[in-house]
């Protein structure tokens, strides 16, 4: 099905999390890893407080700051790793 035919639900489920992880990549490449600066643009993004902490949280250890600093793409297994760990957080976006 494509994604403009979905309904609006639908095309909220599948969009959410792509955009947390650019708010997330988009913060981790800025200049550097700034855990503060990931914390603001997840919830800038709609991103729940309680679940942006907790995003920040498990980040560090799971990819390391040397990896969240660097300028490089993240590659599908990091993608793949950072959806568990949205799901995991609990991570949903407002209506």
């Amino acid at each position: 099905m494509g994604f403009w035919v979905m309904g609006p639900v639908q095309r909220f489920r599948r969009a959410a999390p792509i955009v947390a992880i650019a708010a997330l990549c988009a913060a981790c490449a800025a200049s550097g890893y700034d855990a503060g600066s990931v914390r603001r643009h997840l919830v800038a993004a709609g991103v729940s407080p309680a679940a942006a902490d907790c995003v920040v949280l498990h980040m560090g250890p799971r990819f390391g700051e040397a990896r969240l600093g660097a300028r490089a793409a993240p590659s599908a297994k990091e993608l793949a790793a950072e959806r568990a760990l949205l799901r995991a957080c609990g991570v949903t976006l407002p209506r």
